[in-house]
Protein backbone atom coordinates (compact mmCIF):
# COMPACT_ATOMS: atom_id res chain seq x y z
CA UNK A 1 0.00 0.00 0.00
CA UNK A 2 2.58 2.61 1.00
CA UNK A 3 5.06 1.77 -1.63
CA UNK A 4 2.85 3.11 -4.33
CA UNK A 5 1.97 6.32 -2.98
CA UNK A 6 4.99 8.62 -4.07
CA UNK A 7 4.77 12.36 -3.20
CA UNK A 8 5.24 14.80 -5.67
CA UNK A 9 9.01 15.80 -6.21
CA UNK A 10 8.39 19.70 -5.30
CA UNK A 11 5.48 18.45 -2.23
CA UNK A 12 6.71 20.84 0.77
CA UNK A 13 5.46 17.91 3.36
CA UNK A 14 7.99 15.43 1.66
CA UNK A 15 10.32 17.98 1.68
CA UNK A 16 10.19 18.18 5.50
CA UNK A 17 9.21 14.65 6.71
CA UNK A 18 13.01 13.97 4.67
CA UNK A 19 14.55 16.21 6.62
CA UNK A 20 13.61 14.67 9.70
CA UNK A 21 16.68 13.05 11.98
CA UNK A 22 17.36 9.36 12.73
CA UNK A 23 19.61 8.35 15.39
CA UNK A 24 22.18 6.56 13.52
CA UNK A 25 26.18 4.62 14.05
CA UNK A 26 28.55 4.00 11.07
CA UNK A 27 29.02 0.30 10.89
CA UNK A 28 32.29 1.15 8.79
CA UNK A 29 33.75 3.88 8.63
CA UNK A 30 33.07 6.90 5.56
CA UNK A 31 35.71 8.59 4.19
CA UNK A 32 35.46 12.43 2.16
CA UNK A 33 32.61 13.41 4.23
CA UNK A 34 33.69 16.45 5.14
CA UNK A 35 31.12 16.87 8.39
CA UNK A 36 31.67 13.23 9.50
CA UNK A 37 35.35 13.80 9.63
CA UNK A 38 34.85 14.84 12.55
CA UNK A 39 33.41 12.46 14.84
CA UNK A 40 36.26 10.15 14.11
CA UNK A 41 39.97 10.30 15.95
CA UNK A 42 42.52 7.66 16.07
CA UNK A 43 41.73 7.35 19.70
CA UNK A 44 37.48 6.29 18.61
CA UNK A 45 38.37 4.93 15.43
CA UNK A 46 37.37 1.32 17.32
CA UNK A 47 34.31 2.82 18.99
CA UNK A 48 30.78 3.30 17.56
CA UNK A 49 29.92 6.88 17.31
CA UNK A 50 26.60 7.69 17.11
CA UNK A 51 24.84 10.85 14.87
CA UNK A 52 21.82 12.37 14.08
CA UNK A 53 21.74 12.42 10.19
CA UNK A 54 17.97 13.66 8.14
CA UNK A 55 16.06 11.03 6.39
CA UNK A 56 17.77 11.79 3.14
CA UNK A 57 21.32 11.11 4.21
CA UNK A 58 20.63 7.92 6.17
CA UNK A 59 18.82 6.94 2.52
CA UNK A 60 22.43 7.62 1.19
CA UNK A 61 24.18 5.59 3.50
CA UNK A 62 22.38 2.48 4.09
CA UNK A 63 23.05 2.27 -0.56
CA UNK A 64 26.76 1.49 0.65
CA UNK A 65 25.27 -0.07 4.00
CA UNK A 66 27.85 1.68 5.94
CA UNK A 67 24.94 2.58 8.40
CA UNK A 68 22.28 1.67 11.00
CA UNK A 69 19.55 3.37 12.63
CA UNK A 70 17.25 3.10 15.29
CA UNK A 71 13.60 3.86 14.89
CA UNK A 72 12.55 7.34 16.30
CA UNK A 73 10.82 7.44 19.36
CA UNK A 74 7.60 7.89 17.71
CA UNK A 75 7.91 4.73 15.82
CA UNK A 76 9.41 2.69 18.95
CA UNK A 77 8.43 -0.20 20.27
CA UNK A 78 6.69 1.44 23.41
CA UNK A 79 4.85 4.01 21.50
CA UNK A 80 3.55 1.55 19.01
CA UNK A 81 2.62 -0.31 21.70
CA UNK A 82 0.46 3.36 22.77
CA UNK A 83 -1.09 4.14 19.26
CA UNK A 84 -2.00 -0.01 19.47
CA UNK A 85 -4.11 0.81 22.30
CA UNK A 86 -5.56 3.72 21.88
CA UNK A 87 -3.78 6.06 19.33
CA UNK A 88 -7.26 8.86 20.07
CA UNK A 89 -5.29 9.86 22.94
CA UNK A 90 -2.16 10.40 21.53
CA UNK A 91 -1.16 14.06 20.42
CA UNK A 92 0.51 13.68 17.19
CA UNK A 93 1.41 16.51 16.01
CA UNK A 94 3.54 17.24 19.52
CA UNK A 95 5.40 13.50 18.68
CA UNK A 96 5.67 13.80 15.07
CA UNK A 97 4.73 16.53 12.82
CA UNK A 98 4.37 14.26 9.47
CA UNK A 99 3.81 11.13 11.47
CA UNK A 100 2.29 9.11 8.73
CA UNK A 101 4.93 10.64 5.49
CA UNK A 102 7.91 10.30 7.73
CA UNK A 103 6.66 6.78 9.10
CA UNK A 104 5.84 5.29 5.79
CA UNK A 105 8.92 6.83 4.43
CA UNK A 106 10.55 4.65 7.51
CA UNK A 107 8.85 1.85 6.46
CA UNK A 108 10.30 1.41 3.24
CA UNK A 109 13.85 1.45 4.73
CA UNK A 110 15.59 -1.45 5.51
CA UNK A 111 14.97 -2.23 9.38
CA UNK A 112 13.80 -5.30 11.40
CA UNK A 113 11.06 -3.30 12.94
CA UNK A 114 9.73 -1.88 9.40
CA UNK A 115 7.35 -3.85 8.72
CA UNK A 116 5.54 -3.46 11.94
CA UNK A 117 5.73 0.49 11.85
CA UNK A 118 4.29 -0.21 8.60
CA UNK A 119 1.31 -2.46 10.52
CA UNK A 120 0.77 0.54 12.98
CA UNK A 121 1.01 3.22 10.26
CA UNK A 122 -2.53 1.87 8.72
CA UNK A 123 -4.15 1.21 12.09
CA UNK A 124 -3.13 4.38 13.53
CA UNK A 125 -4.61 5.82 10.65
CA UNK A 126 -7.98 3.76 10.88
CA UNK A 127 -8.58 4.27 14.32
CA UNK A 128 -8.16 8.33 14.10
CA UNK A 129 -9.91 8.49 10.92
CA UNK A 130 -13.82 8.54 12.63
CA UNK A 131 -12.74 10.75 15.41
CA UNK A 132 -11.09 13.30 12.82
CA UNK A 133 -14.56 13.40 11.25
CA UNK A 134 -16.50 13.35 14.04
CA UNK A 135 -14.20 16.42 14.97
CA UNK A 136 -14.82 18.37 11.69
CA UNK A 137 -18.51 17.27 11.31
CA UNK A 138 -19.65 18.28 15.12
CA UNK A 139 -17.40 20.93 16.59
CA UNK A 140 -17.82 24.72 16.46
CA UNK A 141 -14.65 25.37 18.60
CA UNK A 142 -12.30 22.76 17.22
CA UNK A 143 -8.88 24.19 17.55
CA UNK A 144 -7.80 21.91 20.34
CA UNK A 145 -9.09 19.24 18.10
CA UNK A 146 -7.16 20.02 15.38
CA UNK A 147 -3.66 20.56 17.52
CA UNK A 148 -3.18 17.21 18.12
CA UNK A 149 -3.69 16.15 14.51
CA UNK A 150 -0.46 15.25 12.81
CA UNK A 151 -0.08 17.14 8.78
CA UNK A 152 -2.07 14.68 6.64
CA UNK A 153 -4.92 14.83 9.22
CA UNK A 154 -5.25 18.49 8.69
CA UNK A 155 -5.67 18.45 5.28
CA UNK A 156 -8.28 15.36 5.73
CA UNK A 157 -10.09 17.80 8.67
CA UNK A 158 -9.88 20.88 6.47
CA UNK A 159 -11.37 19.30 3.67
CA UNK A 160 -14.60 17.80 5.55
CA UNK A 161 -14.73 20.39 7.58
CA UNK A 162 -15.50 22.62 4.18
CA UNK A 163 -17.73 19.60 2.84
CA UNK A 164 -20.01 20.02 5.90
CA UNK A 165 -20.32 23.55 5.53
CA UNK A 166 -21.40 22.82 1.81
CA UNK A 167 -24.10 20.45 2.70
CA UNK A 168 -25.18 22.29 5.29
CA UNK A 169 -25.85 25.41 2.90
CA UNK A 170 -27.68 23.02 0.39
CA UNK A 171 -30.12 21.43 3.10
CA UNK A 172 -30.66 25.21 3.96
CA UNK A 173 -31.09 27.50 1.49
CA UNK A 174 -31.26 24.60 -1.47
CA UNK A 175 -29.45 24.18 -4.73
CA UNK A 176 -30.97 26.78 -6.87
CA UNK A 177 -31.80 26.31 -10.33
CA UNK A 178 -30.81 23.43 -11.61
CA UNK A 179 -28.68 23.90 -15.01
CA UNK A 180 -28.91 21.41 -18.01
CA UNK A 181 -25.83 19.61 -18.10
CA UNK A 182 -23.84 20.36 -21.87
CA UNK A 183 -23.79 17.29 -23.00
CA UNK A 184 -27.28 17.11 -22.91
CA UNK A 185 -27.56 20.89 -23.96
CA UNK A 186 -25.44 19.61 -26.88
CA UNK A 187 -28.00 16.48 -27.90
CA UNK A 188 -31.02 18.52 -27.91
CA UNK A 189 -29.06 21.42 -30.51
CA UNK A 190 -28.32 18.62 -32.53
CA UNK A 191 -31.80 16.65 -33.04
CA UNK A 192 -32.89 19.99 -33.88
CA UNK A 193 -29.87 20.57 -36.73
CA UNK A 194 -30.64 17.27 -37.79
CA UNK A 195 -34.67 17.43 -38.11
CA UNK A 196 -34.25 21.31 -39.96
CA UNK A 197 -31.78 18.95 -42.35
CA UNK A 198 -34.58 16.57 -42.96
CA UNK A 199 -37.27 19.24 -43.55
Amino acid sequence: MYRNIKPHYFSIDAIMAAQEKIQCSFIKKVEHVDFLDSIYSDKDEESDPKIELPLWMVKVFLVGKSIQFEMPKAYNEIYRGVLTADANVVDLFKLCKHFYLFGKFLSQLEHREAYEVRRTLIQTFIDRFKQTMDWAQNIDDNQPCFNRLDCLERLIFNDARVAQQHLNTYLTEGSGQMEIAAMILNYRKRKIHESRVLD
